[in-house]
């Protein structure tokens, strides 16, 4: 957390178009497709924080297991109309080395975007996890929320 709000404040220190940043906080997460209950052992509840400047992005979040991750991503997003639009964050995670076997393992986040106001929206999105851990779970849906500047 500490070095998500390092990188928060980095980030605010710029001197930037207010269109392009956007202030993003996790919220939760539901597993799916679990092996033998192994979905009752994980958070579900992934609070961080997270900046967006020019479709990149940096987010650090309480993963599944409990563990400090950092998110890095390119956002790709097509606004179907002024309150919804259709995304994907490509770009790689840390924190589940235990799982994978790797440092950092790829992130590929497609997600809806719905805008109640025009400054703040909901982002629910669906992770899939194959180089994550198949062994437990297989799909995970997302919920975070942005606030536009």
């Amino acid at each position: 957390m500490k070095k998500a709000f390092a990188i928060f404040l980095a980030f605010a220190a710029l001197s930037i178009s207010a269109s392009e940043l956007r202030v993003t906080v996790p919220l939760l997460s539901k597993h799916y497709f679990c092996a033998s209950n192994q979905c009752l052992d994980l958070n579900e509840t992934n609070l961080g924080v997270g900046v967006e400047y020019a479709s990149y992005g940096v987010i650090g979040f309480e993963n599944s297991y409990s563990r400090q991750s950092v998110a890095a991503y390119k956002r790709f997003e097509y606004d179907m109309n002024p309150y919804m639009g259709l995304g994907i964050r490509l770009g790689g995670v840390t924190g589940y080395k235990e799982e994978s076997g790797m440092d950092v393992v790829p992130l590929a986040q497609p997600y809806l975007r719905v805008l109640p106001i025009d400054w703040f929206s909901f982002n629910i999105g669906v992770v899939p996890v194959g180089l994550i851990d198949t062994k437990n779970y297989n799909l995970v849906v997302t919920i975070d929320s942005q606030i536009s500047f």
